[in-house]
């Protein structure tokens, strides 16, 4: 009879710990993942579409939309935060070997510059919020023989998420992450 009664007793203990533990989830998804007018908060790539590739053949065909699966371990993702006037961007994909400069930012938009030493390229993205999506234009540069050449042009959509983690270590592709 005592082992039933300290069998139910712990049961109800590790039940209230687990809502507790679920309940502080669900609060803090609700504090990080951003309001939904303004682009703060953690946002996945679903879609791309290439409007120039320098190296592309005759045949490629330029504009159409692929949709990526949301399932994949390198999206590019990135949270974006506010403290005060100021915005930061970090995107999960890349580690030190990239810079994030922030060239403008407001609520319902960023601007910024990620560039890499090696090779020496500059994605430009300019992204605003459109309904419940964050859609980018991008533009990459790279610096060749002392001159600037725009070696690629496209969109990305970016849906919200209320987190992404990202994996512990570099790989091939970058870090790999989740998003939920």
């Amino acid at each position: 009879m005592r082992a039933v009664l300290l069998l139910s007793a712990l049961f109800a203990v590790a039940t209230a710990a687990c809502s507790q533990h679920s309940s502080d989830v669900k609060q803090v998804a609700r504090e990080t993942q951003g309001s939904p007018e303004t682009i703060e908060g953690y946002w996945q790539d679903t879609a791309r579409r290439i409007l120039y590739a320098r190296d592309a053949p005759a045949s490629y065909v330029y504009g159409q939309w692929t949709t990526l699966d949301q399932a994949q371990t390198y999206p590019s993702a990135k949270h974006i935060l506010r403290s005060g006037t100021k915005y930061q961007l970090v995107d999960l994909l890349y580690g030190d070997e990239s810079a994030i400069e922030i060239l403008s930012a407001n609520e319902n938009g960023i601007r910024f510059v990620r560039s890499t030493s090696y090779p020496p390229c500059k994605m430009y993205y300019a992204c605003r919020l459109e309904r419940d999506e964050l859609l980018c234009s991008l533009e990459n540069i790279c610096r060749e023989a002392g001159k600037d050449v725009v070696d690629w042009k496209g969109e990305e959509r970016y849906a919200r998420r209320v987190n992404c983690e990202r994996g512990p270590r570099r790989e091939a592709q970058g870090f790999p992450h989740r998003c939920y």
